[in-house]
């Protein structure tokens, strides 16, 4: 092998390793732009479950439906996938945390019945109310034409009902309360070095938080809540769903 060669070949298993090892620190969170290891995530439990019900638009040819929720039946998605891969936890650790897992489940799902039931209430009166229209024009009492306009501006009356409904705020305080004591029977859990990563997520959450506090993400504008008086949100307020299920 001549010396230019010998060259070449020691430059690119030297690249080849820098680059192995910068992919391993940033899988495991410890890379140069998160040197704590941890990895901010602004999804909560009400971002990844309380989304306003999607439907398809009313028309002269199709009514309004809602459409399925893909998730319906499963369990509830949580941000905190990332948080426990990175407290390694022991196996008995692990059981406890898959039945608080399975309470958060049930306490999520409790808390969203009245939004959900709410937004029904909205939807059967918004497809009642679409096909009143539809017979207008069936019946001549209006044209096709102001039948769609009609139509148009119900679905998009529709959609910002479903957004803005009032008990979406009340259902946010409910799921921030499920986070809230899953957090709390976690940090039981923990050894102190555990509770030490539980309280650098929350504290970065926070932070975060109060940086982008006009987000699409609907945190709270203060920010506040302590590494162990906020919630898994990081939000001392209300909680503002991609994470996994936990």
């Amino acid at each position: 092998m001549t010396k230019r060669n010998l060259m070449t070949t020691l430059f690119v298993a030297t690249m080849a390793a820098f680059t192995f090892g910068l992919t391993a620190c940033t899988e495991n969170g410890a890379g140069p732009m998160d040197p704590a290891g941890i990895t901010v995530d602004m999804s909560t439990s009400f971002d990844l479950n309380a989304f306003p019900t999607e439907f398809t638009d009313a028309s002269l040819d199709q009514p309004m439906v809602e459409r399925p929720d893909p998730n319906k039946g499963r369990p509830v998605r949580t941000p905190f996938v990332d948080l426990l891969r990175r407290l390694n936890l022991t196996s008995e650790q692990q059981t406890a945390v898959q039945a608080l897992l399975a309470s958060h489940n049930d306490c999520v799902k409790a808390a969203l019945e009245a939004l959900r039931a709410a937004e029904k209430a909205i939807l059967d009166a918004a497809k009642a109310e679409a096909e009143a229209i539809k017979q207008q024009a069936k019946d001549s009492v209006i044209t096709r034409e102001e039948a769609r306009t009609q139509l148009r501006a119900l679905n998009q009356r529709t959609r910002e009902a479903l957004k803005s409904l009032p008990g979406r705020e009340e259902a946010r305080a409910a799921v921030k309360a499920c986070d809230d004591a899953f957090i709390a029977a976690l940090r039981g859990l923990l050894d102190e070095k555990q509770v030490s990563i539980l309280d650098s997520w929350l504290t970065r959450r926070v932070k975060k938080s109060g940086d982008d506090d006009k987000g699409p993400r609907g945190g709270d504008s203060t920010g506040t809540g302590g590494p162990r008086g906020g919630d898994s949100t990081g939000n001392g307020g209300r909680p503002p769903m991609g994470g996994g299920r936990g």
